[in-house]
């Protein structure tokens, strides 16, 4: 996709839950296009994490209020949200590894779910190593491992399969102020090799460390 090309839109997007007067967010509106930095911030339950389940499909929008490549979302078919899914990388607060499997297991199992070859799954899994300096862990079984290196491996799976955009939810919330810095410039350097980002954030010193070291487009819901 073109730079500075509409990646993701959202239009007067209102949502409410049942039985609460107040709309968690009303007639939002922003648009991310390929190539931003983009980061959405705001208190705590304004709406933020629900506003990802819309863009990647969990929830599904009112008619002609979100936009993936000028397509609406609320008709997306089940094949066309596993596709939209397939071009995402998705970063959660709790990480969502498989605490089962190792570093390595970890890191490419989205390519086996996509019946990628091992010749390819290993080239990425070099290329993704460069960006991310977590090859001294590959063997380590992910249970074993501290905060901070749960959520480098979570961006390593994110980044493995080349994603139109990454979505960072919430991603250095259970992170203390060193960790948060590593994953701020591991995004940051992701954005200038052309990843879009969108990062959904209420971390001050997160914002702030972007704020200094990186263009970012900034959104705040209120």
């Amino acid at each position: 996709m073109e730079k500075n090309m509409p990646l993701i839109e959202i239009k007067n997007l209102s949502r409410w839950y049942r039985d609460n007067p107040m709309p968690l967010f009303e007639k939002l509106s922003l648009t991310l296009n390929a190539s931003d930095f983009f980061v959405l911030t705001g208190k705590s339950g304004a709406g933020k994490t629900t506003l990802v389940k819309f863009i990647t499909g969990k929830l599904v929008p009112p008619e002609k209020t979100i936009f993936y490549n000028n397509q609406d979302i609320s008709t997306f078919t089940k094949d066309d949200i596993q596709i939209l899914r397939k071009r995402s990388g998705i970063i959660f607060q709790d990480y969502q590894l498989l605490e089962d499997l190792n570093v390595r297991e970890n890191i490419v199992y989205p390519l086996h779910l996509y019946e990628i070859g091992e010749t390819i799954i290993e080239s990425k899994l070099k290329q993704v190593l460069q960006k991310i300096h977590i090859k001294h862990l590959l063997d380590t079984p992910v249970k074993l491992l501290s905060s901070g290196e749960k959520q480098r491996v979570a961006l390593a799976r994110a980044l493995i399969h080349d994603p139109e955009v990454i979505i960072a939810d919430e991603p250095t919330g259970n992170l203390d102020r060193e960790n948060t810095q590593i994953v701020a410039d591991i995004l940051i350097q992701a954005n200038k090799e052309w990843n879009t980002i969108f990062l959904i954030t209420h971390d001050i010193h997160l914002l702030n460390y972007l704020k200094a070291k990186h263009s970012i487009k900034l959104h705040i819901i209120k």
